[in-house]
């Protein structure tokens, strides 16, 4: 599979976001907790599912984090055609919110040798043109792709918590009016940040009081009326003696890839090539320093 190095995300930490959903909380009894287990279980099956048949899709994910005044927020939109194992074409568009106006797209073309990247107006003095050429990093590895990179981590996180449940972990489900269901839950901070669902500096890290860790971020699983997963939400904050951390990340699935969601194969003119895997690690840590 081609792998983009996304070097720019770890920058902070981070944690979900949305509306809550009026439904109908089952019960506070032996049947209900069975019933929000087996349904968190199915939650937890449907985006290990998502992975497995991961092929012409398209996602959004999006996150916030500060620790104190360090802040760090992006959405990313990803667009797949093709599956892990065939020639495929892959887009991402990179959106930062804090700092903002550092944006840049990700594009590698089926069948191509060369990933693309669209440098927002923040890097225009990266390169001489709207375009760099890059050579393709490929494995069959599916949690590297932006977005579902997250999505694996937090599974990883939610897993991490379920062998050791933490006192007061609470594990509800709610069926909605149109069929949908709506599982909410709770991770610690520690298996967030161990797991790095978002990257966070040690100098960040070190702000976070140990007696913090082991604190409570509600988490929410959407599944369709067929089970599929529709998304996941984590919003929270955790608050110390000295020090405050605001999480929020989530990652939408927005159905099938089109042709549209591709842009065409830059023009030659339009390109810088870097020519080999040590000016593509120069030009990522280029791309980080610029925001610095």
């Amino acid at each position: 599979m081609r792998i983009t190095r996304l070097v720019l995300l770890a920058v902070l930490l981070v944690a979900g976001c949305g509306q809550s959903v009026a439904g109908s909380p089952v019960p506070n009894s032996e049947a209900a907790k069975k019933s929000a287990e087996r349904l968190y279980n199915q939650g937890i099956s449907a985006i290990s599912g998502y992975f497995t048949n991961v092929n012409n899709f398209r996602g959004s994910l999006f996150f916030y984090a500060a620790v104190n005044d360090r802040k760090s927020g992006s959405d990313i939109d990803v667009a797949m055609r093709g599956a892990p194992g065939e020639q495929y074409s892959l887009m991402t568009k990179h959106r930062s919110k804090t700092p903002p106006g550092y944006d840049y797209d990700v594009y590698s073309p089926a069948g191509s040798a060369l990933d693309y990247v669209r440098l927002g107006k923040a890097y225009t003095s990266i390169a001489p043109t709207p375009w760099v050429s890059l050579p393709t990093i490929s494995d069959g590895y599916v949690c590297a792709i932006s977005g579902l990179q997250t999505l694996c981590k937090l599974v990883d996180a939610l897993r991490a918590v379920d062998k050791a449940p933490p006192p007061g972990r609470i594990t509800t489900a709610s069926r909605l009016p149109d069929g949908r269901t709506e599982v909410r839950t709770e991770i610690t901070l520690k298996a967030f940040i161990d797991n790095r669902v978002i990257g966070m500096p040690a100098d960040v890290a070190g702000l976070i009081e140990p007696e913090m860790m082991s604190k409570l971020v509600p988490l929410k699983i959407m599944l369709s009326s067929d089970g599929a997963l529709q998304g996941v939400e984590v919003k929270g904050a955790v608050q110390g003696t000295k020090s405050r951390v605001e999480l929020e990340v989530g990652y939408e699935a927005r159905g099938t890839a089109v042709p549209a969601d591709f842009p065409p194969q830059p023009q030659a003119g339009d390109v810088t090539a870097l020519p080999d895997e040590t000016a593509r690690s120069d030009f990522w840590k280029r791309m980080a320093a610029a925001q610095k």
